[in-house]
């Protein structure tokens, strides 16, 4: 699929999605929250995680009433944002869950009960069009929090208040 292809597609999920406008963070968060169902927990990666190349994950566990997003470690807001940004952009395309290999299993075995049935979204696991498309979709969501700040910042502009 062509870049402009992916853009329009991209484009027409996330208008589907009817957010909340001016966007922030915060209310895309809360917005995915009740999209999925559930609560998600977004958290850093842990040093194991990064050893084996994961840069972000969404995982769901069976049998809990929450989601989590991993991301790599970062001091840019702006950076971790697009990582939580690509793992909303699998859940917008709602992709099929798989069952997590018994090494990654072993890998998370500190976060996730050993009892527990792991399911997970992992970058390593995708298509490059899946990710290529996520990343877009997270692009999309990252221009609308970006064209939105001003107004979640100061509030709608009226005519008036442009010209001063």
């Amino acid at each position: 699929m062509s870049y402009a292809s992916r853009q329009k597609q991209a484009h027409a999920m996330v208008v589907a999605l009817n957010l909340p406008r001016p966007l922030t963070a915060q209310l895309l968060h809360q917005h995915m929250e009740t999209v999925r169902g559930k609560k998600i927990v977004v958290q850093i990666a842990t040093p194991a995680m990064l050893e084996v190349g994961l840069c972000g994950l969404w995982i769901a566990v069976a049998g809990e009433s929450f989601e989590r997003i991993h991301h790599a470690p970062t001091t840019s807001m702006v950076h971790r944002q697009q990582f939580i940004n690509h793992e909303f952009g699998h859940m917008i395309l709602d992709q099929e869950q798989v069952l997590l290999s018994a090494e990654r299993v072993a890998l998370l075995a500190p976060l996730i009960p050993l009892d527990a049935i792991a399911y997970a979204l992992s970058r390593s696991r995708f298509t490059d069009e899946q990710e290529a498309l996520a990343e877009v979709i997270g692009d999309q969501l990252a221009l609308m929090m970006l064209h939105d700040g001003p107004a979640a910042a100061y509030g709608t502009q009226t005519g008036f208040g442009r010209v001063l």
